[in-house]
Parts: structure tokens; sequence; C-alpha cells
């Protein structure tokens, strides 16, 4: 018995240098590179601070890289960008409450408008379309592949379904942007829940003057 609680000691001994060492190397870190794809959300929940929240690690590294993000916009993240990392002390001096407030304010702000010309609310069909990109459907077609999308939802047919929005939304179709930003939010067969992405969307759909409810802060874990 003896022999077992040696042993036994020396693995929590063990797990507990292992926990310390890969604690302080990730706050220890100064600076991080931006991967394909992140959003300042994900990034915030790969570094380690203790007994921090993601929301108050994200603050922190916002008010460190203010110049990066103009008008508070959390959108123009670029692979390859560095972003200073807040000391571990920076991020303890934000309270939970105040980093979910400011999570709020950000995420709820409209995009700047078209400089081509000025975006008006639009009933869903009839919202104005973005430029199109090159291969991009033709607003009819938008309208068509939307139309078959909610057919198909309603069918049953996640899958299907999320092809034609997807369709449609690329193509610059506000209402089915909307759509897939109500789809990541929430989540079904096809498509497992996606925060960021579900922001994106939204804000894609807020710029062709599509009406989406201000969001809601949820945990992200």
């Amino acid at each position: 018995m003896t022999g077992r609680s040696a042993l036994r000691g020396v693995w929590v001994a063990c797990a507990v240098l292992l926990t310390n060492f890969y604690s302080g190397l990730a706050t220890a870190q100064t600076s991080y590179q931006v991967k394909k794809g992140e959003g300042l959300l994900a990034i915030a929940g790969k570094l380690q601070y203790r007994g921090a929240t993601r929301f108050q690690v994200v603050a922190a590294i916002y008010r460190a890289n203010k110049d990066v993000f103009p008008d508070g916009n959390l959108n123009v993240l670029k692979e390859g960008q560095t972003l200073k990392l807040p000391r571990p002390e920076d991020v303890a001096a934000i309270s939970a409450a105040e980093a979910s407030q400011l999570w709020r304010t950000l995420t709820a702000k409209a995009a700047p408008p078209p400089a081509v010309s000025t975006v008006k609310p639009a009933s869903p069909e009839g919202a104005a379309p973005s430029k199109p990109a090159p291969g991009a459907l033709g607003r009819a077609d938008q309208i068509r592949r939307y139309r078959e999308g909610l057919a198909l939802e309603s069918r049953g047919d996640d899958k299907s379904a999320l092809q034609a929005f997807l369709e449609a939304g690329e193509s610059g179709y506000g209402p089915a942007q909307r759509k897939l930003g109500e789809i990541y939010d929430k989540g079904n067969s096809a498509a497992p829940r996606d925060y960021e992405n579900a922001l994106k969307w939204y804000q894609r759909a807020r710029e062709q003057g599509i009406e989406i409810p201000r969001p809601f802060v949820r945990s992200p874990r």
C-alpha cells in the first residue's frame, strides 16, 4: 500500500507541474498570429488566463489592439495579422460583467453602409442586394434558391436546405444570409452550432438592410 501511495503521489505531482507549466506558457505569450478563419472569440478560447472567462480575454485583447479594430469592427481580422496579447493582470482588471457588456456593444454594432449607395430597410424579399461576386447567382435565382431552401427545410432535408441557403447567401441575398445566421446560431443536423459563423452571417444580412434582433450574450462554453 505504501508503494501505491507513493506512486499516486508522484502522478499527482507530475499533473500539477504540467498544468502549471502549460498555463504559464500560454500567459507568457506576448503576441499571437491570426490563423485562417479565426475570429477574436476563437482566439480567446485558445489562450489560458487562470480564472478569466473567454469574454474577459476577448475584452483585454480588444483593448490592447484597438488600432486593429477600426470603429470597433471585429470582422476585420486577416490571416497572418499579429495581435498583442494582454498581461494576466490586464485581463483580471476587467470584470466579467464589464467584459460581457463590451461584447454586447461590439457585436451589436452595424457595419458602415456601402459607399455606392445608402442601404434602407426593406422587406425580406425586397432587400437591396450587394454587388454579386463573379459566378454568383442573379437576383431571380437567389430568390428561387432561398425559397427552395425553405421548402427543403420544411421536409427535414437540412443538408440540401443549407446548400441552397449558402448559394443564395454567398450571392448577396439578405434573407438567406439572415437564415444562415439563424441556422448557425442554433445548429441543426447539417451544421453544428457556430456562434462566430452566425455573427458573420447576421452582419452580412444587416448590410443588406435586413433587420436582425439584438444578439443575446451566450456562454461560449
